[in-house]
């Protein structure tokens, strides 16, 4: 579901010193409705494999992320998920108290379009409110619920805003392509939406996304398409084949690092006599296409209501 707390957003965003700049656009009339029920029925999850790691290791962006959420690596469980429509394995991580399970995971983003995924290098869930946070093109996924889809698409999309369109400048939001776009239509999707152009460009992938997708597109559901409509056909112009369910990934981002969860776990550089297993290759194939990582670190937090 869109967002509809948007004060609990805002003010996560504050708290991590997210310029947030308010938009001029009034709300589309009458409301987006819920878009995860579309979603989640038309976009189906591909085959899949799991391999579980040997515990004491993990990826460094989970172990930085977790002690940042003040938990503990050691209840951090790491997985491996291949798909059957990318070569490439994607390396997840989850505390063992967070809501969602593996399954819900690797499902849900599993139906995400391949190309949309190959935007993500990490996922960590942790317990919590259902809310997702997006740190460079990595997200930390709290709780679980039926809008799962949507905050995964909407982090995802932040990752696109920035690597997606390589014939124009970055992020995409700031181009004169985007910015025309928002000028010439009457209405923002809704009030999260409103709070930046960032915020902006994610929630329309969203709905650009449902309109490829779910029969009769978004105006099957929302009668004053039309008021956006310059937004997400623009979204769907540049993105392309990247939104659009079937084929194989075409690139990935590099793996995080491999890291010892810390030194009980015997992985430390004077205790290999105790090491639990090899470490674990997170190379991607050679012929693999990588995607440049971000510099820095960037987040974006996004609270959505059930």
């Amino acid at each position: 579901m869109f967002v509809q707390h948007l004060n609990i957003a805002a003010i996560l965003a504050a708290s991590f010193g997210i310029a947030c700049a308010q938009l001029d656009k009034p709300l589309v009339v009458p409301a987006m409705p819920a878009l995860d029920a579309g979603l989640l029925k038309h976009l189906a999850a591909p085959a899949y494999t799991t391999s579980q790691w040997e515990w004491g290791w993990i990826p460094q962006w989970c172990k930085d992320e977790a002690v940042s959420e003040k938990l503990s690596p050691y209840d951090i469980e790491v997985f491996n998920i291949h798909y059957n429509d990318c070569k490439d394995v994607w390396i997840f991580c989850r505390h063992n108290a967070a809501q969602a399970s593996q399954k819900d995971m690797i499902d849900i983003f599993g139906r995400m379009p391949v190309r949309t995924r190959q935007f993500v290098r990490h996922i960590l869930a942790v317990p919590g409110t259902i809310s997702a946070g997006s740190s460079g093109d990595n997200i930390a996924l709290r709780g679980t619920g039926p809008n799962l889809i949507s905050v995964l698409i909407h982090e995802a999309a932040h990752s696109m805003d920035s690597h997606a369109v390589d014939s124009l400048s970055k992020p995409f939001h700031n181009t004169a392509e985007w910015l025309a776009a928002y000028k010439a239509d009457s209405a923002i999707s809704d009030d999260y939406a409103q709070t930046s152009q960032s915020e902006n460009f994610a929630q329309t992938v969203v709905i650009a996304v449902f309109d490829k997708v779910v029969p009769g597109g978004i105006g099957s559901v929302q009668p004053s398409w039309a008021a956006i409509k310059n937004q997400y056909t623009t979204a769907q112009k540049w993105l392309g084949d990247l939104i659009i369910p079937g084929g194989t990934c075409t690139a990935r981002l590099e793996n995080s690092p491999v890291a010892s969860m810390g030194r009980a776990s015997g992985n430390g550089a004077r205790m290999r006599r105790r090491a639990r297993g090899g470490k674990p290759d997170v190379s991607l194939s050679k012929d693999t296409k990588v995607i440049p990582a971000i510099a820095g670190k960037k987040i974006h937090i996004t609270s959505f209501a059930q």
